[in-house]
């Protein structure tokens, strides 16, 4: 595998909510989507496995494609985190690896035009140690604190890039 090819692609059927402050499932003009409350953090997770190609060379750039129901002006966040799945691993509880921060972009001026934001998150304790073979699991949520455009932000998809 070399740098920028896809490992993963996850859409919101694949998502599995969280017990409590969870995304909510949606569709705009028949496109599935996931929307997150601007002012309550609200969760998606997903689960998957890192492909036995997956080099582990630097680590992953995570890319987030969303919308806005009625923001048409400010500024959109996104924090990942991830967790390795392995022999070692209690999915009794969450172990998750440190926040990565999607920094907080301008949205589109247009509702409904897709905005694609990125974070480059670096092999090791940021990714959780998740290497070629692992089952893992990566828990999106909005960046209420930092991101300032009103109304729920709508998840489309997210895709993982070998960096």
């Amino acid at each position: 595998m070399s740098s920028g090819d896809t490992l993963c692609v996850f859409t919101p059927y694949q998502n599995e909510p969280p017990a409590s402050n969870y995304a909510t499932l949606s569709l705009r003009n028949g496109h599935p989507l996931l929307q997150f409350d601007a002012t309550t953090t609200e969760a998606a997770v997903f689960t998957g496995i890192m492909p036995q190609n997956y080099a582990n060379t630097t680590g992953v750039t995570v890319f987030v494609v969303a919308s806005l129901t009625t923001a048409t002006t400010g500024t959109l966040g996104w924090s990942i985190l991830f967790e390795r799945m392995d022999s070692a691993t209690d999915i009794d509880s969450d172990s998750y690896a440190p926040v990565q921060a999607i920094t907080a972009s301008t949205v589109p001026a247009t509702l409904g035009q897709p905005l694609t934001l990125s974070v480059a998150v670096p092999k090791g304790t940021n990714l959780d140690s998740i290497v070629a073979g692992d089952t893992f699991r990566m828990r999106i949520e909005r960046d209420t604190t930092n991101d300032t455009a009103t109304g729920d932000a709508e998840l489309l998809a997210i895709e993982l890039r070998e960096t």
